[in-house]
């Protein structure tokens, strides 16, 4: 067992290691003008402007799995699997969807293939439109595609943003 005398010891010692501890100069990398170049290369002014620079923050930001595209998640249920929302509700059914899409999106395509053959009637939405874009706002829509599903009540139940999270969704919770 060790003494209050000792462990002081050791902590000295260990204070006095940290007061000789050097590290290396960090190269700080930003983008100007297009590329990125290492701060230290910068001519005075564009170093001094640096200093001065903002760093803002968007509020809501996407969860990364859903920037990913593979996420579904839900209004009232948030960040929960399709079967943790099936243990909590299951009376509540989406009665429509609205699908949220952009002409330039590469995966946009085969969600509306899968929707085409769907069961249930939707709306679709074109977010490069100013009305699009709005209504992409209103639901917080930060990824396309994205489908949301809404009950009788307009109230939005759970979201999905791939043809995998969409199977996923309609085995594990409507099914």
């Amino acid at each position: 067992m060790k003494t209050v005398e000792t462990i002081e010891k050791e902590i000295r010692t260990l204070k006095d290691k940290l007061q000789t501890v050097k590290g290396t100069e960090t190269e700080v990398y930003t983008r100007i003008v297009g590329y990125y170049r290492s701060v230290r290369n910068w001519n005075k002014g564009k170093r001094d402007e640096y200093n001065h620079r903002t760093l803002f923050s968007q509020p809501d930001k996407p969860s990364v799995r859903e920037a990913a595209g593979a996420a579904i998640s839900t209004a009232t249920y948030t960040d929960q699997s399709p079967a943790s929302f099936l243990q909590q509700e299951t009376s509540v059914q989406p009665s429509s969807y609205i699908y949220f899409y952009r002409t330039t999106c590469p995966n946009c395509p085969p969600v509306k293939n899968w929707l085409e053959g769907f069961y249930m009637n939707g709306k679709t939405v074109n977010v490069d439109e100013k009305s699009g874009f709005e209504l992409a706002g209103k639901y917080k829509i930060f990824v396309s595609p994205t489908v949301v599903f809404i009950d009788e009540s307009g109230n939005e139940l759970y979201r999905a943003t791939s043809v995998d999270s969409l199977k996923s969704l309609f085995t594990e919770v409507l099914v």
